[in-house]
């Protein structure tokens, strides 16, 4: 007896008519070509010779939990702050003084961040907003710990 290495493999085709219709189908396309590439909708930015679409809510929110960070330091944040259009005023500020800032935990700054952000995406200025964070060297950033 052949062992299974040996045994041939035996095939049966049930409905020759519909394999037969699925090939010349997929031989009709092929021979057809593909549709042309439509040129996308989104605004495209160069960015280091990468073609880029618009940041994300998302791609924000990456941005500044890199490394580690919590928020801008103070001046930057509040600067970034007053970029912020049309702010109700529930909607809370930056901590302003030492004492005030040294009081709020950092995951209470980070979640005061988000909230400045989402604003920000609410009213049409996230570009704007990502442009300055990405623009932030990391000594202009508070971390986690410090």
């Amino acid at each position: 007896m052949p062992d299974a290495s040996e045994r041939a493999l035996e095939v049966v085709e049930k409905n020759t008519d519909t394999s037969w219709a699925m090939f010349e189908a997929i031989q009709g396309q092929s021979e057809r070509g593909f549709e042309k590439t439509k040129p996308s909708e989104l605004s495209v930015t160069n960015v280091g010779g990468l073609r880029v679409g618009p940041a994300t809510l998302d791609d924000v929110l990456v941005e500044v939990r890199r490394n580690n960070r919590v928020c801008p330091l103070p001046t930057v944040w509040l600067r970034l702050y007053a970029l912020l259009p049309n702010k109700p005023t529930d909607l809370p500020g930056v901590p302003a003084t030492r004492e005030e800032w040294g009081r709020l935990p950092s995951l209470q700054k980070r979640a005061l961040l988000r909230a400045h952000i989402e604003w920000a995406s609410a009213q049409g200025v996230l570009p704007q907003v990502h442009q300055v964070l990405k623009a932030l060297p990391e000594t202009k950033w508070h971390h986690m710990g410090e």
